[in-house]
């Protein structure tokens, strides 16, 4: 969605914020907060017909990922500008495309109740896929909104040990007034999936006809695990408030009385964010066979080949700060904030066969943000982050972005750069983890990145290119097989530096009803022992559009995902991570999908032919990763019913 500055005072209007009290027929505002002052953004809520089928499955979820083969297992982008540092809680970074969270949810102010519910199906009973999503959201007056986000997923999954099982609701809430601010949200989550450590030989995909003599359903083909299962729960509690100081200034406006109307007009805000979370880990094992060659069975416990490992986390943020606001006055052309945060953080890991060790750590840090967010011209914010006192001391982020529009051809092209320096200590799962097969402690350095890059973007020509990159220096990896099939390490820290280059370029093309919509990323490695990437990932889409009995919009075309060969990442069930591989090349094999999606008022739906590509490309070398298959041909269906009363 552009953020034009036009949208953002519609969007101000709305919610009763005061940006030269603009009146708005808007029905519907969506809108997103910083988490860690609750400053507002533009929100992106998912309402678009073009490309819905694309984004109801795993590989929509960026131009090319890496994941286990089913909806709701594990997943990585195979772009590395898409892959968000790993969090105090690794555990659960290879789900954040699937979970809610405050940083990513949409606040709604609605002039009427509103609802949705999405359905997505497919497959047969045995290994059928559902994902359920439901939205309610209603105003109590101007200022107060509440609501509540479902998800449920489940999927049984085409293949044996495959299933996936995902429930998180959320229950959200705002009070936008002119002196006070408040955004709330809560957030229970449970999720549960089968490990099957991949097919056992990849030829029961490529070739079936050398290893059977008779057709097998792929739910028969061995796989190196069967009873072997992650769980993974939590709770997170998210509030922030914003106390506005100011004052009252006239307006030529009058209202029905005759009487002349005031504007509220911030000075400045005292902020207060308080985020209190629960994480909780289990890998459970009953198979008799080695649970990883890779790391040779390394039974440090002397209990047998069963696992039952767990480990826990909580954590407790609090921030204050006080920001000074933009446009009060004539001077006051930007906003300037600072803030004071304290994190709390306890660990719980085994300590030996019977008992546990808790961990505690605290970290205190300060800093602040400088930003000019309105106006036609240009608009910039730069933050900087120090850590001053615990686990943390000594880290920094410096970060910031400047944008400009320039006017061309009847239409507005904007240039926004932006960079990064970050300093971070790694986070405690890195340089410490007990379970049965696998056990370390490291003693780390920090983590250095700088990144500098910018996006250009032309509305007239559907063009939007962004190009950067950055220098790592310290990363952390999980390794590969050593010859021997062992381990020595089971995570590293590489020394030296790495440099990654990307350039994505979107580019649409329209001929009339006839459209192509195209996404590629070219990037490159300095390393690529280390950081392996593809030279080239591309999705591309290709449909008709057009309106049939003036009501019912349809879109009737294909798409395509696909990424060159290079080596692949490899995901490993008991630490729940991508690790790297060297056995084989994974790639250059294009993903094909056929679909009908159309929109009808409220409505939109859709019937697509997962996969069409095994039919004519041979061999049908469809895998995700090193035997990681995807799903084989399948019809998938979905539905989104706003309800609007």
């Amino acid at each position: 969605m552009p953020d034009t500055a036009h949208m953002r005072q519609r969007m101000m209007a709305s919610m009763g914020m005061p940006e030269n009290l603009i009146d708005t027929t808007q029905r519907i505002a969506y809108w997103r907060i910083t988490k860690r002052t609750g400053e507002i953004v533009l929100g992106n809520p998912d309402t678009l017909l073009t490309d819905y089928p694309n984004r109801t499955h795993a590989d929509g979820m960026s131009v090319a990922v890496a994941y286990a083969g089913n909806l709701g297992q594990p997943l990585e982008s195979r772009v590395y500008f898409d892959r968000p540092d790993r969090s105090d809680f690794m555990f659960a970074d290879p789900y954040y495309y699937y979970a809610f969270a405050p940083e990513k949810h949409n606040y709604v102010n609605t002039k009427i109740p509103f609802s949705n519910l999405t359905y997505q199906t497919a497959g047969s009973r045995e290994n059928k896929e559902e994902r359920l999503l439901g939205a309610l959201s209603i105003n109590f007056g101007k200022k107060l909104n509440v609501g509540m986000d479902v998800n449920y997923l489940y999927a049984r999954g085409f293949y044996n040990s495959q299933a996936a099982k995902r429930m998180d609701w959320d229950l959200y809430g705002s009070y936008i007034a002119d002196r006070h601010q408040v955004h709330a949200f809560i957030n229970p989550f449970n999720a549960t999936n089968a490990e099957n450590g991949g097919i056992s030989d990849d030829l029961w995909i490529t070739d079936p006809i050398r290893v059977s003599n008779s057709k097998v359903q792929t739910r028969n083909i061995p796989t190196l695990y069967s009873y072997t299962w992650n769980r993974l729960k939590g709770t997170e509690y998210f509030l922030n408030y914003r106390y506005n100081l100011g004052f009252e200034r006239e307006t030529e406006k009058v209202d029905s009385l005759g009487e002349t109307v005031t504007q509220f007009i911030p000075v400045s805000s005292i902020i207060f964010t308080f985020n209190y979370g629960t994480r909780f880990r289990k890998f459970n094992t009953t198979d008799s066979n080695e649970i990883d060659p890779v790391y040779g069975n390394r039974d440090y416990w002397g209990t047998g080949l069963a696992a039952n490992d767990s480990t826990s986390y909580w954590y407790l943020n609090n921030t204050l700060g006080l920001s000074l606001r933009e446009g009060f006055s004539e001077w006051a052309k930007f906003d300037l904030t600072a803030f004071l945060t304290q994190k709390n953080r306890k660990y719980t890991l085994p300590a030996d066969s019977v008992s546990n060790a808790d961990i505690s750590q605290e970290s205190t840090y300060i800093g602040g943000e400088i930003a000019k967010r309105t106006g036609e011209i240009l608009r910039y914010d730069a933050q900087a982050e120090f850590g001053v006192v615990g686990y943390n001391l000594g880290d920094f982020q410096l970060s910031g972005k400047i944008e400009t529009r320039i006017p061309l051809f009847q239409d507005t092209v904007s240039v926004i750069a932006r960079g990064y320096i970050k300093n971070l200590e790694p986070s405690f799962y890195e340089k410490n983890f007990h379970s049965k097969y696998i056990w370390w402690n490291n003693s780390f350095g920090k983590v250095k990145k700088v990144f500098f890059g910018g996006t250009f973007d032309f509305p007239l020509t559907k063009t939007n290119l962004t190009i950067g990159v950055e220098n790592v220096n310290n990363y952390i990896y999980f390794v590969d097989a050593e010859p021997n099939g062992e381990a020595v390490e089971f995570i590293k820290q590489h020394t030296g530096n790495i440099q990654i280059l990307a350039a994505t370029l979107q580019q649409n093309f329209q001929f009339g009803a006839l459209h192509w919509d195209n996404q590629l990323v070219y990037q490159t490695s300095s390393d690529q022992s280390v950081i392996p990437l593809p030279d080239l990932c591309a999705y591309s889409n290709l449909y008709l559009n057009f309106v049939a009995a003036k009501v019912l919009t349809i879109q009737i075309g294909g798409n395509m995902h696909y990424f060159t060969d290079y080596y692949a990442p490899i995901y490993e069930p008991v630490t729940q991570q991508f690790r790297l591989q060297h056995e084989k090349e994974l790639g250059n094999y294009p993903i094909i999908s056929g679909y009908v999606n159309c929109h009808l008022k409220n409505t939109r739906f859709f019937i697509e032919f997962y996969n069409l590509s095994s039919s004519f490309i041979s061999p049908p070398a469809y895998f995700s990763m090193l035997h990681y298959p995807l799903n084989p041909q399948i019809f998938k269906l979905g539905l989104s019913w706003n309800f609007l009363n």
